[in-house]
C-alpha cells in the first residue's frame, strides 16, 4: 500500500518540525518535465516541481519513484527516465549523483537524519550527466556502444532498466566468472569500466573528499567536450591561459569537428636535405660486425703506388693477411686496428669523437693537414700510493691513433694505434657537442617536439654518462627541430617552390606574396613581407555552403620572426566552422587587414556594393578597413569584447546581464526596455554603451540576409585554437600545419555526414526539436491573407506570415529557422487539411543535410616532399623579414585582458589586482598609507591632507 502523500508547489509546509522525532522519515521535491543546461552554472530550467510527503528511508525504493511518475502522467509516454538527487549543501555542477539502484538509495538515507527535504532531478528520453556512470553499481545502468547511431557522432547510451540485469542468487558463478572470482556486482561493473579500480571504493573516496570529487567531475567534463567537439566557449590554448567566457550563445553552440593533429611531424621526410641544412639520416659507425666469418679481400689490394715485383707483391699480400689473422679478435671488440681503411679524414675524425665519448675520454688532435691525421690522449694519469716519486715531467697517456693517405690513394689508412690507456675516465668530454647531440635525438624530437629540456638532458647523461648543461640540451634540441622542420631561415628561400607545388596540385587555388619595396631594381633578393592563402577547394566549398557570413581574427607568431595568422572563418549548416583564406602577415594593422581583405573580395567576387556580413573584434585596423572596401555590409561586433572594455569601468554582474539582455533582444521594443533598464542602474554605462551603435552588437537591429544571429566570434577563436602547435614552426612547415589540418577537416567532417540520416544537420535537427517542444504550449488563429495570430504563455503575442515567412518577433527572419510561433502556425494550417508539409520543409536551405554534404564535397589535394617540388622560375629569391629583438625574454604566452587578471584566484581568496586601493591618511586613491607622500587633493581637513600633517609623514618624515 502506497504511505506517501503528493502535494503541489504551492502548499508549503515546514518539514524538519513535521519530522521531528522520526530520523527515517522525509520528503521529496521532484523537478521533472525540464532539461538541465550546460556545465558551469548548470540549472533545471522548463520544469515543475511537486512533493512528496511521508516516505521513510526503511522501505524506500526506486520502485517507489517510478509509481510516483505513473501517478504524474509520464506512464504513457514510454520514453526512458533518469532519477538524480541533489546531495544537501551541494550545487547542480558537482552535487548530483544517481538514483538508480539499492546502493543509491543506502547513500541518500545517510543524508535523511539531517535534511528532512532531499531534491530530485528527473530527466527524459535522455541524460546529459556523467552520475550513471559514477553508480556503484550497474544493475539499473547498461553501457551499450551504438553501432548505427541516429546522430553523426558515436555516443555512449546510458540505458535504464527498471529490473535488475542479473540476479545474484540464481547465477553467481556467472558472477564470478565476468568479474574475476569477485562475487559482487561491483566487481561485474569494475570490469564493464575497464577494470580501473573498485567502483566501490571509488566512490566512498569521492564522496569523503570534495576536492576530489570536484576533480573528478571536471575531469569528465572536460574529456566530454574533447570528445563531442562542442566550442561554445573559447578553447585552452595548450600553454596558454584559458579564456573562459561568461556569455554563453545557447542557441549557436559551435559543434566542430575533432582533429587529430598530434602526428603532424611524422609527415616530414627526414631523409630530405634543406638548402643551407643538412641530413636528417645519422649513421652510427661505432658498431662493427660481432664475428667475421669471411677474410676481407680488400687487404689483398696494394696499398703503395710504387711499382713493384711481383715478389714483393706477394710478399706483401701475404703480410697484410696475416696482420688481419692477428687482428680478427681486435675486430669484434675493438674500434680501430691496423690496415683499417675510411672513405674521408672527415668520417675518420667522426669515429675518434664517438669513440672519446663513449669511452670518455680526453681524446685530442696532436696533427691535421692534408695527408696525416693523429690523435693523442690528454687524459689525466693518477699519482696515489706513498712510494710514488715526485716528478716535474707529466707523464703522458700511451694512446695514439695514427690514420695517413698514400700518395695516389683516396683512402685514408690506420698506421699506428695504440689502445691502451693509463688515464681516467672522465664526464667532461670536449667531443660531446650539441650538434653530436642533435644528431642522437632527431627522432625522439620528430615523435614528440614538445618533449621537455630535463627529460632530454637526463636521458642523454645515462646513456653517454658525461656531464651535460642545460643550455646545450637546449641548443642540441634547437639543431634536431631544424633538421626535423628545416631551418626558420632556410624556408623562406623555398617559399616560392612550395607555392608553385601547391597551387599546382591544388587547381584554382590563391597565393599571393607582398615583399618590402627595394631600391636596387637588380637586387637577386626581396625581403618577406606577407603572404595569403585561399585554396581552390574551400573556395568552392563555401559558395555552396549558401551562407554569407565570415568571421575576422588574428593570432601572433610564436617564432623567431614575429608576425601575426590573420585567418577568415565562416559556419556551415551544422554550425561548424569552416575556414575560408589565411594569411600571415608582419602584424594586425590597417595596412594589413585591408591587404587581406582585398585579395579575399576578389576571390569572392564582392565589391563595393556588395551585402555581406562579417564579425570582428573592435580592432580599428579591421573596422578601418571594412568600412573603406564594403561599405555596404553588415558588420557585426563580437559581444565579448564590448563586455570587456565595459568592466575596465563598470564591474559587476548586474551590468552583464543587462548587456547580454541587450544583445540577445530580437525586436527594438525588447532592446529599448533593456537600455532604460541600464539607464536607471548607471546613467554614464548607459551613455558609454549608447555610443556604439546597436546595428553592431544587438540582434534587434541585424538584417536576415546572413541567416545566422551569432553575436560572439567563437568561430575564430577556435580556429586559432587549432593552429596553437603550428604558430612557432617556421614558415613553409607552418603553413603545411594549417593546410593538413584543414585537410583532415574536411574527411573527418564527410565521415560524419556519412552517419547521419533526415533532411536537416543534427544541430539543426535539435535546434527544431527544442522550438517544437516551445510552440506545443501556443495557440494559432488565422486572420486571412496568410496571416496569423499566434498567443502563448506570458502574455507572448506575435503576428506570423507565411507567405513572406516573417514574424514579429523576428527570428524567423534572423536565423532563417521557424520560430516557436511560426511552428505552432505551420501545426494548425496542417490541422485544415493544407498541404504544407512538416516544419522541416520551412527551413532555410543552409540548414539542408545534402547542402552540407555538397560543402564537404570538395577535397583539398595532398602535395609531394621538399626533393620532388618544380623550381620555381621568379628570378629574385625571399629573404626573411627584418628581426627585432625585444627587450627581455621573448614572450610565447597570450597577453591576459583586463577581465582575466581581475577574476584570478590566489590561494583560497579572491585576487585584488586591479582593485582600487584608497590612502587612509589622505584618501586618494591609488595608494595606501604606508606609500602616501603627502598628496594634497581630496584629502579632508584633520586627515593628514592639507595642513602639513600628511606631509610631515611622508618622505621627509
Amino acid at each position: 500500500m502506497v504511505s506517501w502523500h503528493i502535494r503541489g508547489e504551492m502548499d508549503e509546509i515546514d518539514v524538519d518540525q513535521s519530522y521531528a522525532g522520526h530520523p527515517t522519515m522525509f520528503s521529496i521535491r521532484m523537478h521533472h518535465g525540464g532539461d538541465f543546461t550546460s556545465f558551469p552554472g548548470r540549472k533545471y530550467i522548463r520544469g515543475k516541481k511537486t512533493f512528496v510527503d511521508l516516505l521513510d528511508i526503511d522501505t524506500f525504493s526506486v520502485h517507489d519513484i517510478d509509481e510516483m511518475m505513473e501517478d504524474l502522467g509520464y506512464a504513457s509516454i514510454g520514453k526512458p527516465l533518469y532519477y538524480h538527487f541533489q546531495r544537501p549543501l551541494g550545487d547542480l555542477d558537482f552535487g548530483l549523483f544517481a538514483l538508480a539502484s539499492d546502493e543509491d538509495v543506502r547513500y541518500l538515507g545517510s543524508f535523511v537524519a539531517k535534511h528532512k527535504l532531499i531534491e530530485v532531478y528527473i530527466e527524459h528520453d535522455k541524460t546529459t550527466l556523467h552520475t550513471y556512470l559514477m553508480s556503484p553499481t550497474h544493475s539499473k545502468v547498461r553501457i551499450t556502444e551504438i553501432t548505427e547511431p541516429p546522430s553523426c557522432s558515436k555516443t555512449l547510451f546510458l540505458e535504464w532498466h527498471s529490473t535488475p540485469v542479473v540476479d545474484l542468487e540464481d547465477d553467481m558463478d556467472h558472477m564470478e566468472k565476468e568479474s574475476g572470482n569477485d562475487p559482487t556486482p561491483t566487481g561485474h561493473l569494475e570490469k564493464d569500466l575497464g577494470n580501473d579500480a573498485t567502483v566501490t571504493d571509488h566512490m566512498e573516496n569521492d564522496l569523503g573528499n570534495d576536492a576530489t570529487l570536484t576533480d573528478h567531475m571536471e575531469n569528465d567534463l572536460v574529456n566530454d567536450a574533447n570528445d563531442f567537439g562542442k566550442f561554445g566557449e573559447l578553447e585552452s590554448d595548450n600553454d596558454e591561459s584559458d579564456d573562459s567566457d561568461f556569455f554563453v550563445d545557447i542557441e549557436n553552440i559551435l559543434d566542430d569537428i575533432n582533429v587529430d593533429m598530434q602526428d603532424f611531424e611524422m609527415n616530414i621526410d627526414k631523409d630530405v636535405e634543406w638548402v643551407g641544412g643538412s641530413s636528417n639520416t645519422v649513421v652510427d659507425e661505432g658498431t662493427q660486425d660481432e664475428a667475421l666469418e669471411v677474410i676481407n679481400t680488400d687487404f689483398l689490394a696494394s696499398d703503395s703506388s710504387s711499382d713493384e715485383g711481383i715478389n714483393g707483391q706477394r710478399k706483401k699480400s701475404i703480410r697484410a693477411i696475416q696482420r688481419a689473422h692477428e687482428n680478427d679478435e681486435a675486430l669484434v671488440s675493438e674500434p680501430f686496428y691496423i690496415f683499417q681503411k675510411f672513405g674521408s679524414a672527415k668520417e675518420f675524425k667522426d669515429k675518434v669523437k664517438l669513440h672519446a665519448i663513449e669511452t670518455r675520454r680526453e681524446l685530442a688532435l696532436e696533427k691535421n693537414d692534408k695527408n696525416r691525421v693523429r690523435w693523442v690522449c690528454k687524459g689525466t694519469i693518477p699519482k696515489l700510493g706513498p712510494n710514488v716519486e715526485v716528478n716535474d715531467e707529466e707523464e703522458i697517456c700511451p694512446w695514439v691513433l695514427l690514420a695517413s693517405k698514400w700518395k695516389k690513394d683516396v683512402n685514408w689508412t690506420v698506421k699506428t694505434y695504440n689502445k691502451v690507456h693509463k688515464c681516467l675516465q672522465t664526464r667532461t668530454v670536449k667531443a660531446c657537442t650539441y650538434k653530436f647531440l642533435s644528431s642522437k635525438i632527431v627522432e625522439q624530437v620528430e615523435s614528440n617536439p614538445a618533449v621537455p629540456i630535463r627529460a632530454l638532458q637526463e636521458q642523454l647523461q645515462r646513456r653517454f654518462k658525461v656531464d651535460l648543461s642545460r643550455m646545450k640540451t637546449f641548443r642540441a634540441k634547437s639543431e634536431a627541430l631544424n633538421l626535423v622542420q628545416g631551418d626558420f631561415v632556410t624556408q623562406y628561400s623555398l617559399l616560392r617552390d612550395y607555392i608553385v607545388e601547391l597551387q599546382t596540385r591544388n587547381p584554382d587555388t590563391t597565393v599571393r606574396v607582398d615583399v618590402e619595396s627595394e631600391g636596387n631594381p637588380h637586387s637577386e633578393t626581396r625581403t618577406f613581407r606577407r603572404i595569403y592563402i585561399c585554396l581552390g577547394a574551400l573556395k568552392k566549398g563555401f559558395a555552396a555552403g549558401k551562407r554569407d557570413f565570415l568571421g575576422f581574427d588574428g593570432a601572433f607568431m610564436k617564432g623567431p620572426f614575429p608576425g601575426q595568422i590573420l585567418s577568415a572563418v565562416g559556419l556551415d549548416g551544422n554550425n561548424g566552422t569552416y575556414p575560408l583564406a589565411y594569411a600571415v602577415v608582419e602584424t594586425e594593422n590597417i595596412s594589413s587587414w585591408t591587404w587581406f581583405l582585398s585579395c579575399l573580395g576578389e576571390d569572392l567576387g564582392l565589391n563595393t556594393n556588395s551585402n555581406f556580413t562579417f564579425i570582428t573584434d573592435r580592432q580599428k585596423g579591421i573596422l578601418n578597413a571594412i568600412a573603406d572596401l564594403f561599405p555596404c555590409a553588415e558588420n557585426r561586433y563580437c559581444v565579448r569584447h564590448i563586455r570587456d572594455n565595459m568592466r575596465k569601468q563598470w564591474r559587476g554582474k548586474p551590468f552583464e546581464d543587462l548587456l547580454w539582455t541587450c544583445a540577445t533582444a530580437t525586436h527594438v521594443q525588447q532592446f529599448n526596455k533593456g537600455m532604460e533598464e541600464l539607464k536607471k542602474l548607471n546613467k554614464d554605462c548607459y551613455e558609454w554603451l549608447k555610443k556604439i551603435p546597436p546595428q553592431h552588437w544587438s540582434r534587434s537591429h541585424f538584417t536576415g540576409r546572413a541567416h545566422s544571429d551569432v553575436i560572439l566570434n567563437n568561430l575564430c577563436e577556435t580556429f586559432n585554437g587549432k593552429l596553437n602547435e603550428g604558430r612557432d614552426k617556421p614558415i613553409i612547415t607552418c603553413l603545411e600545419f594549417i593546410r593538413e589540418y584543414l585537410m583532415k577537416k574536411i574527411v573527418n567532417v564527410e565521415k560524419a555526414i556519412g552517419k547521419c540520416t533526415g533532411p536537416l544537420t543534427p544541430t539543426a535537427m535539435q535546434t527544431l526539436e527544442n522550438i517544437k517542444k516551445q510552440a506545443e504550449d501556443y495557440r494559432s488563429v488565422f486572420c486571412g491573407n496568410g496571416k496569423y495570430q499566434v498567443s502563448g504563455p506570458w502574455m507572448d503575442q506575435c503576428a506570423v506570415d507565411v507567405v513572406q515567412q516573417t514574424c514579429s518577433c523576428r527570428k524567423w527572419e534572423l536565423t532563417g529557422m521557424p520560430c516557436k510561433h511560426a511552428v505552432a502556425t505551420i501545426w494548425e494550417m496542417r490541422k485544415n487539411s493544407k498541404d504544407v508539409g512538416i516544419p522541416e520543409t520551412w527551413v532555410h536551405e543552409v540548414y539542408w543535410l545534402k547542402t552540407w554534404k555538397q560543402m564537404y564535397s570538395f577535397k583539398i589535394e595532398p602535395i609531394n616532399g621538399r626533393s620532388m617540388w618544380e623550381k620555381s622560375v621568379c628570378p629574385t629569391t625571399l629573404v626573411p623579414p627584418k628581426h627585432h629583438v625585444t627587450i627581455g625574454r621573448p614572450k610565447k604566452k597570450r597577453r591576459k585582458s583586463a577581465y582575466e587578471i581581475d577574476d584570478m584566484v590566489k590561494g583560497n581568496s579572491a585576487s585584488r589586482i586591479l582593485q582600487s586601493v584608497t590612502c587612509s591618511k589622505c584618501n586618494n586613491i591609488g595608494h595606501n598609507a604606508r606609500s602616501c607622500k603627502g598628496q594634497k587633493a581630496n584629502a579632508p581637513s584633520g586627515s593628514g591632507g592639507p595642513g602639513g600633517s600628511g606631509k610631515g609623514k611622508g618622505k621627509a618624515g
